[in-house]
């Protein structure tokens, strides 16, 4: 990607892993919509990252199927009234453009740029949009900026069963849960949801197919990163469509770990991942380090709470 924006690297607000026997967990919550969207104390940063990613990897960052657009429509629609609505500050629609006063970017509504394009100009989160065709939800559009080693261009036109498919375990514990939920989400109905995982990197751009920044030879403890993922999931009324939004959260091995209990629960998640899935999540690069920061720090005594 050249030499591009630096990594952005922040403390992590979500801490969802868990101990106990591993299964994949959809975990959702009820969602507020004045908080369907996050701005954080890192939007220029990655909004910089997301940029850099557009010019670098045009077609790997976009992609849309024709059924999709006008589903894309009514998202940026709804994106700009609520963020005009919750950060004026930030956020305007004058005539036929929405301003970004944070980028200085000025984007018109119905100019040469896709709905779903003018959107992640936006926000921090990457978009994924299903449509419903012949009957069933499809992966019809995405602005993807962040993949967390997956590629976008593949998902295009597939199911959520198939979406998920190169995950472990994650269709025999999920696709009914998944499929459910899907059914209980409505335009007055959305929830959130939060995933993660550890990486040699704390670029956000780490896609599949080739054009990810190369990864460290010798994995180290700067290295390592936890990276937690809050999804959003939303139904919209006029198209039927459903929007995830995803906003990822980089933080530090060491920073996380210096939690005794977070680094507690952390080594007891990772010992507890069957072979299959550790593989899947490439976790024999940075297993070395984890087992050194993780049992460094967890082998330290908890001080009791004062009184």
């Amino acid at each position: 990607m050249g030499d591009g924006p630096p990594a952005v690297v922040s403390v992590a607000p979500y801490q969802p892993w868990v101990a106990g026997a591993f299964r994949w967990r959809l975990g959702l919550r009820p969602l507020d919509l004045d908080d369907w969207i996050e701005i954080g104390d890192d939007y220029a940063e990655q909004m910089a990252a997301k940029a850099d990613a557009r010019t670098c990897h045009p077609d790997t960052v976009l992609v849309a199927m024709d059924e999709a657009v006008a589903a894309c429509r009514e998202v940026l629609d709804a994106l700009v009234v609520h963020l005009v609505g919750r950060r004026p500050d930030a956020f305007a629609h004058i005539g036929g453009a929405v301003i970004n006063h944070r980028t200085g970017e000025r984007l018109l509504l119905d100019g040469p740029l896709h709905p779903l394009d003018i959107a992640g100009r936006l926000v921090q989160e990457d978009l994924v949009v299903m449509v419903p065709v012949d009957g069933r939800l499809v992966f019809a559009a995405g602005s993807v900026c962040s993949p967390n080693r997956w590629d976008l261009r593949s998902k295009l036109g597939r199911p959520l069963a198939e979406v998920h498919a190169p995950v472990s375990r994650l269709n025999d514990q999920l696709v009914d849960p998944i499929d459910k939920a899907l059914e209980r989400l409505t335009p007055t109905r959305s929830f959130w949801r939060l995933g993660w995982g550890l990486l040699d990197t704390p670029a956000l751009y780490q896609p599949v197919d080739g054009t990810a920044p190369a990864p460290p030879t010798v994995v180290t403890a700067h290295d390592v990163h936890v990276r937690v993922e809050r999804e959003t999931l939303r139904r919209f009324p006029n198209t039927a469509c459903v929007l995830f939004t995803i906003r990822t959260h980089i933080t530090r091995l060491k920073d996380v770990a210096a939690d005794p209990e977070a680094a507690r629960r952390l080594r007891e998640a990772v010992a507890a991942m069957p072979d299959d899935v550790r593989d899947y999540k490439r976790l024999d690069r940075i297993d070395a380090v984890l087992a050194e920061v993780l049992a460094d720090v967890t082998s330290r005594p908890v001080s009791p709470p004062s009184s």
